[in-house]
């Protein structure tokens, strides 16, 4: 089994104990980065692009939630983003994603229901790779949601697992149903580590909603 696969292992082995998930991120920040690329990783690019069409105005205020050690700000930040927030439980990732010096301000928050931070003032709200078994569950779309103001875009990367089998499929149809969003775009499925074949079969989409 390959280093990755252990860091993957250990990830889904914390069974979303945000203490435990902490202690391994905090371990893995040193050699995330460069983990990460080597799988392949689509998700963060595509992410990316969906901001580029869907906020032109590069002064915008950003959340991106569950920033890990940063790559989407570092990203949107040598796009000309300026104006980026980043939000991560673990401390590690926080340090890493600083370094870069991509963000305005770093909060060591998680993805949840209530999110203690400015409600409906942010132009949009960005979590890629967060939304998967044993991090944020469905009720992050809420905090999400209450972050953005009315027609903000939520861009957000979805593990085909955890819309199956955590709830995240019949909170995204409920909030769409309740008219709290309205889908702008979505990515078809693709591999999540194209990269690495001892993982692949995991999927991934990357979806924009508009809060209403």
């Amino acid at each position: 089994m390959t280093e990755f696969k252990d860091r993957l292992t250990d990830v889904y082995g914390a069974g979303g104990d945000q203490a435990k998930l902490n202690a391994v991120y905090d371990d893995w920040a040193k050699t995330y980065d460069a983990d990460l690329w080597a799988s392949g990783n689509p998700y963060i690019a595509i992410a990316c692009t969906l901001v580029g069409h869907f906020v032109p105005d590069t002064d915008t205020r950003i959340l991106d939630g569950g920033c890990g050690t940063g790559t989407v700000g570092q990203i949107l930040g040598l796009a000309g983003y300026c104006n980026i927030e980043g939000l991560d439980p673990s401390e590690g990732m926080l340090d890493a994603a600083h370094a870069k010096g991509a963000y305005r301000a770093l909060h060591q928050l998680r993805l949840e229901a209530e999110i203690p931070l400015d409600q409906g003032a942010y132009d949009a709200v960005v979590a890629s790779g967060v939304l998967t078994q044993g991090h944020a569950g469905p009720d992050a779309l809420d905090g999400m949601l209450a972050l953005a103001r009315p027609g903000a875009p939520l861009i957000f990367s979805m593990s085909k697992l955890a819309f199956e089998e955590d709830g995240f499929g019949a909170r995204i149809a409920e909030l769409e149903r309740t008219g709290a969003w309205e889908k702008l775009a979505e990515s078809p499925p693709f591999q999540t580590y194209p990269f690495r074949p001892e993982v692949g079969h995991c999927r991934h989409w990357v979806s924009a909603y508009a809060k209403r």
